[in-house]
């Protein structure tokens, strides 16, 4: 198993084995507009380390999805109770 590292750009990803990445090729793909994803992705070839990625990046999507759900439930009940509290004072 090897480690990976990912850059990214637009919809266009580079994966290259960690070992193989030097400052000049990332600075070179820097600027070319990709980034460098910020971990070091462990995986068997090329194809399953970007299959890793989005499954990783799918789990912290619905991770986020959920919490600005719960965020913005707790909000509402918030204005609710706010409003409430404003008609009930008059």
């Amino acid at each position: 198993m090897n480690n990976y590292i990912v850059f990214i750009k637009d919809k266009k990803s580079k994966v290259i084995i960690a070992d193989r990445v030097t400052r000049a090729l990332t600075s070179e793909l820097k600027s070319k507009g990709f980034a460098k994803y910020p971990y070091i992705i462990a995986a068997d070839n090329e194809k399953d380390a970007v299959q890793k990625l989005n499954k990783e990046g799918k789990e912290h999507l619905n991770a986020l999805s959920e919490y600005s759900g719960n965020v913005f439930f707790y909000c509402a009940i918030l204005v609710v109770g706010l409003v409430i509290a404003f008609i009930l004072s008059r």
